[in-house]
């Protein structure tokens, strides 16, 4: 049985697409869109990006469930959730090539409205490069699940101290616990510490250096990380339904943590953010993106400074990107191939996981190699199949070694 799933997750667990045949993944990414609409998601909004230009743009749903207005690709924008960490870590590069802070800077020595408990044993040591990577030894793992409307929203100050939205779990802070640089931990805390780095470094709001050093000069005219600001603009009403898993509307929530977990933006938006990997642009250098692009020590190869490295491609390099989920049913994913030019974006309301498997389907496509993520997926799938048989087998086996000594006895006795 081990052997056949071994050579199954080999030969048969990678989806139905023919790697590097663009009709067939179109086909399959829109029928999987379609088919699921009302039944499970309730809004999406698709783009490929072939050789660095857009090649398929698709939408399903509605934009607002009282309008009935459906997705428009130009305006509707999505909270991002956790790809907002990707956008932000291009506002904390930003930083580094301006020459304010250093990535190997401890990030202490630029904060003084908040800093890490005294009792956090690393708090001294934790740098900016690891909270970018994941392995600045916090263990908070937030997951910031947002505040509903009519809820006060925490200070950044208050957010870092006793996070009042956590997604799951208690209230917690945020801490320097484990040696910083050896081990992988998602942290959405280390993110808001990031955002409260940017804002003493310049003196400005979060919102308003993103807006100016990296939004606006990428093209991404319609996303903010402010929402007030969108609110003043008339443009409420184009943030897309909240969806819950069992497809009914929810209010939509709204962030302090807002570099960890909430831009909004449209899908045309994050499209240019996304073709900004591919090309030269405006904001970063070649050879910054290529430094965000490199695994960071204590990652096993999965992470670089801000950004997941799903799979490696022939060159030696990464399809690289984020994927976001947040509640109460959000799932999107951004994944660029640099190498190619190629690239997925995908946003989604209603399911918290399908953005991030039909990313990882894109992946296979691309590349004709599973992630790993993909390959737990089948594991887990055919495990509880697996382990049924096998308990079977081992009864079967069981009953045959205490009755077959019998019937022998009987026969030989005749």
């Amino acid at each position: 049985m081990g052997a056949v799933l071994w050579g199954e997750s080999i030969w048969f667990s990678h989806p139905p697409l023919r790697p590097g045949d663009r009709a067939s993944l179109n086909q399959y990414l829109i029928d999987r869109l379609n088919q699921g609409e009302g039944k499970e998601l309730g809004s999406a909004a698709l783009a490929l990006i072939h050789n660095g230009k857009v090649d398929t743009i698709h939408t399903v749903g509605v934009e607002n469930v009282d309008s009935g207005s459906p997705v428009d690709p130009e305006n509707t924008l999505y909270q991002m959730a956790s790809v907002s960490k990707l956008v932000t870590a291009w506002g904390v590069m930003k930083l580094v090539e301006m020459g304010q802070i250093n990535l190997d800077d401890p990030v202490l020595s630029h904060l003084r409205r908040w800093q890490f408990p005294a009792d956090s044993p690393y708090r001294g040591e934790v740098t900016i490069a690891q909270l970018l990577s994941h392995t600045g030894g916090q263990n908070d793992h937030l997951g910031y699940g947002g505040f509903l409307p009519g809820q006060p929203l925490q200070t950044l100050e208050q957010s870092l101290t006793l996070t009042k939205d956590v997604a799951f779990g208690e209230p917690r802070g945020v801490e320097a616990v484990y040696p910083p640089g050896e081990e992988f931990s998602y942290s959405g805390g280390g993110y808001t510490v990031l955002q409260l780095l940017v804002e003493e470094v310049t003196g400005q709001s979060f919102a308003e250096f993103m807006q100016e050093q990296i939004l606006h000069p990428l093209g991404m005219t319609g996303a903010n990380f402010d929402w007030p600001t969108i609110v003043d603009q008339g443009r409420a009403n184009n943030l897309a339904t909240s969806f819950t898993e069992d497809l009914q509307p929810s209010p939509p929530r709204h962030f302090t943590a807002t570099g960890a977990a909430s831009l909004y933006a449209s899908l045309a938006d994050m499209v240019k953010f996304a073709q900004a990997h591919l090309q030269p642009n405006s904001v970063l250098k070649a050879d910054t993106l290529q430094r965000m692009a490199t695994a960071q020590p204590g990652t096993d190869g999965t992470w670089g400074l801000g950004m997941m490295l799903y799979q490696t491609t022939t060159s030696g390099g990464a399809v690289i990107g984020h994927d976001g989920g947040n509640m109460p049913a959000l799932n999107h994913t951004l994944r660029v191939n640099p190498e190619t030019g190629n690239g997925i974006v995908l946003l989604l309301s209603g399911n918290r996981s399908l953005a991030s498997h039909l990313g990882d389907d894109w992946v296979y496509w691309e590349t004709g190699k599973l992630t790993t993520a993909a390959r737990e997926r089948f594991w887990q799938s055919r495990l509880v199949p697996a382990l049924i048989v096998i308990g079977a087998g081992a009864i079967a086996i069981g009953l045959l070694t205490f009755i077959t000594p019998g019937l022998l006895r009987q026969i030989s006795g005749h």
